[in-house]
């Protein structure tokens, strides 16, 4: 019983480890999968995007009072004591010992967050923080005792139980025009037709940091070594204890000489190598699915343009109609109202001259600004799409031409994505035509 206990307990933190290990792989492959967009050519679902962080409500930071847009604040007191403990060995004799415990408690602490802006050369979107993941700039670290002002000027009169009179105080910020990397789902917006970076519940990942693409990928790709490296040495140990549970006990050297040992502990490698290969699996399927959604956000934009910008013509023209139709009435008017001569004619004139100056409020060269402006950020926008499908179709082919990735793709039925070019597309563009 007492063997399959530690087999059990053993082969239950293996499965902790392989379950966080199998998430951080999911966040690496989703930073590396998806291309990072500009803001102006987000769209709706999972996106990249980098800026600096902005704001209209700046706030300042709790103890070095830094104009930032979120922060993070707490204060930890340390505490120590001493254990005694009892031990009897065979022969009955009584020993005692005795061991010091210490650590830290946070008394108090908090975090500031308020929507914000992100801001790149092409523009802004807004970014809601509430229930990312916040990797924040450590702005502020300082360590006390009580003979310094600062241990109760900012922290609480009482202190914690054994405390030892240190206290620390730390806080970290996303500061104004700071540089951030953000993953997340968007959205738009309630209030207006712009879309927005914010939580959502089926969004495998919602982070924010100060640190660049590269150190993030890094960061994660040390965490999955040190868990498998964690896990290895697990499975050694549970395999040692069952070897020696119930008075079987056996020294390293029989151990080691031992080769059902080495079968038992290089076992331990298929786990992270089946969840490695799982995880391979399902992001190619994913990356196939978002190439095939970059291309149709492509043939989107080209339906936007074909259905919006003939109507936006049509109303332009008609307010230039309109337009030619008043003016053309009121010199008419001003014409015959001249050849009169009476009191009452000179009066509507000059109404009517007053009139002819104020309307109308919208001028033909406002209509053909508007135009031109909707003009230009429609092809923006299919521009930034058709690049947005270009880097996600790269990434998907230099995934697959890969070893030993690619073997995995041609399992899952992932082919190397075309790339678009414009000789071998062909939609038909708008024809404007300002001649009446």
């Amino acid at each position: 019983m007492n063997n399959i206990f530690i087999l059990v307990i053993g082969l239950i933190f293996i499965l902790v480890l392989m379950l966080i290990y199998k998430q951080i792989l999911k966040k690496i492959r989703i930073i590396e999968d998806i291309p990072t967009s500009s803001i102006k050519g987000v769209f709706i679902g999972l996106v990249e995007i980098k800026g600096t962080a902005e704001t209209e409500n700046e706030i300042l930071s709790k103890f070095t009072s830094t104009p930032c847009v979120s922060y993070v604040w707490g204060i930890s007191e340390h505490w120590e004591y001493e254990v005694t403990t009892e031990s009897t060995d065979k022969d009955g004799n009584t020993t005692s010992s005795t061991s010091t415990k210490s650590g830290w408690t946070e008394i108090e602490g908090g975090i500031v967050l308020q929507p914000f802006y992100l801001k790149d050369e092409t523009g802004v979107i807004l970014i809601n923080p509430e229930k990312a993941e916040l990797e924040m700039t450590e702005s502020y670290n300082f360590e006390c005792t009580n003979a310094d002002s600062y241990y109760f000027e900012y922290g609480p009169p009482n202190e914690v139980p054994d405390s030892t009179h240190k206290r620390r105080f730390f806080e970290k910020t996303f500061s104004l025009h700071e540089k951030l990397y953000i993953v997340g789902q968007a959205k738009i917006r309630d209030d207006v037709v712009a879309p927005e970076i914010t939580f959502d519940s089926l969004c495998p990942f919602f982070l924010i940091s100060s640190k660049d693409e590269k150190q993030i990928n890094s960061n994660l790709r040390w965490n999955t070594w040190g868990i498998v490296f964690l896990g290895f040495l697990i499975w050694i140990g549970t395999f040692w204890l069952w070897e020696n549970a119930e008075g079987n006990q056996k020294n390293l050297s029989t151990y080691f000489k031992n080769y059902w040992t080495y079968i038992c502990t290089s076992s331990y490698f298929a786990m992270p190598l089946f969840v490695w290969f799982f995880q391979v699996f399902n992001s190619m399927v994913d990356l196939r699915n978002r190439t095939n959604r970059a291309w149709s956000l492509i043939d989107i934009e080209l339906k936007r343009r074909a259905d919006l910008l003939p109507k936006l013509f049509e109303c332009m023209q008609g307010i230039q109609a309109y337009e030619k139709e008043t003016q053309t009435t009121l010199t008419i008017l001003r014409n015959e109202i001249s050849k009169t001569e009476n009191s009452s004619a000179t009066s509507l004139m000059g109404q009517i001259n007053i009139l002819a100056e104020a309307y109308p409020n919208l001028k033909s060269s406002k209509n053909f600004s508007a135009l031109m402006h909707e003009l230009s950020n429609t092809e923006d926008r299919i521009a930034l799409a058709r690049n947005y499908f270009n880097e996600t179709a790269t990434w998907q082919n230099t995934r697959i031409e890969r070893i030993p990735e690619g073997w995995i793709a041609r399992l899952a039925g992932v082919s190397l994505a075309k790339i678009w070019n414009a000789e071998g597309f062909e939609r038909s563009n708008v024809d404007l035509n300002f001649k009446s």
